[in-house]
């Protein structure tokens, strides 16, 4: 009876936060909770395209890339080539990319989306492996000029299972050159691990 009394304490105790944080999304006056209408049009709002989509424009198009991964920086990398196809759907809102390269005798595709949160005011990626079998999301910042863009980044190594931090900067040089750099932070010491060098089809 006592375990019962007290799930059923810990239930309301759990209701009662919930209400708290309901109330402090909305407002402490119940009458202020906005109408859907006003909902679906705020939501409209933030999903305008706008400035920081257009930096985003230089990634369009067809481009060949050849990529290096590093396991150990002092011994020759791993050596791959492919095609990025990128374009923007819905409505200008998001660069689709999808990806293709070959490596070490074998092929393997991957997608991703570029786009741009209005609310959070950061620019947003999604990237689907083929070859990991992995979804990875990412917040990133650009500066004014939309020729860098950096993000931090979490994923878990493929060989140790373990949670490796790292960081990705993508330069757009010019309108026919990008150079994505992968670091990952290994024993407390920032290593580069990833070159991806693009270059618009002609």
């Amino acid at each position: 009876m006592k375990a019962f009394l007290k799930s059923m304490g810990m239930a309301a105790a759990l209701a009662v936060v919930l209400a708290v944080l309901v109330n402090a999304s909305f407002g402490q006056d119940a009458k202020a909770l906005p109408s859907p209408q006003a909902l679906l049009k705020a939501m409209a709002e933030a999903g305008k395209p706008g400035p920081e989509h257009k930096k985003l424009q230089p990634f369009v198009g067809d481009w060949t890339f050849t990529a290096k991964l590093w396991t150990d920086p002092s011994l020759p990398p791993a050596v791959g080539k492919g095609t990025i196809q990128r374009q923007w759907i819905m409505g200008g809102r998001f660069v689709q990319e999808n990806l293709k390269i070959e490596a070490d005798g074998k092929t393997a595709e991957a997608m991703g989306l570029l786009g741009y949160d209005n609310a959070q005011k950061k620019f947003t990626t999604v990237w689907v492996c083929g070859l990991r079998g992995n979804i990875a999301h990412h917040f990133a910042s650009s500066n004014e000029s939309g020729t860098r863009f950096e993000c931090s980044t979490e994923e878990c190594c493929p060989l140790t299972a373990q949670t490796i931090k790292g960081r990705t900067e993508i330069l757009v040089e010019n309108n026919d050159r990008i150079v994505v750099n992968v670091y990952k932070t290994v024993n407390g010491r920032e290593l580069k691990m990833k070159e991806i060098v693009s270059v618009r089809a002609k």
